[in-house]
């Protein structure tokens, strides 16, 4: 596994500063989807699917210093439960227990 000099603050230092030149381009065309960024070369892929765009920017340069995102959004993924779960109306609607 490659390893990188790069501290995780100057990889997303980096990636943010080469997708700000990129947004106008990829935002009005691929809102939603993933970009995969070579903080190096500043070759990237986009993709519907994180691991895609990942494998295809590796598979042209298999050292590359990543940097993912989802275009338009403030974070790549979400983690945890999303909208009313646990609510009474979605007890009403489902049968789910709510996590203890």
């Amino acid at each position: 596994m490659p390893h990188s000099d790069y501290t995780a603050g100057t990889i997303a230092a980096r990636g943010k500063a080469i997708y700000h030149h990129l947004q106008d381009t990829v935002e009005p065309h691929h809102n939603g989807k993933f970009l995969v960024i070579d903080i190096e070369t500043e070759n990237y892929e986009i993709d519907a699917q994180g691991t895609v765009a990942l494998n295809r920017l590796l598979s042209k340069h298999p050292d590359a210093v990543i940097y993912l995102l989802r275009i338009g959004h403030r974070t790549a993924y979400r983690i945890g439960f999303r909208g009313t779960y646990g609510t009474q109306a979605n007890k009403a609607k489902t049968n789910t227990k709510p996590l203890k």
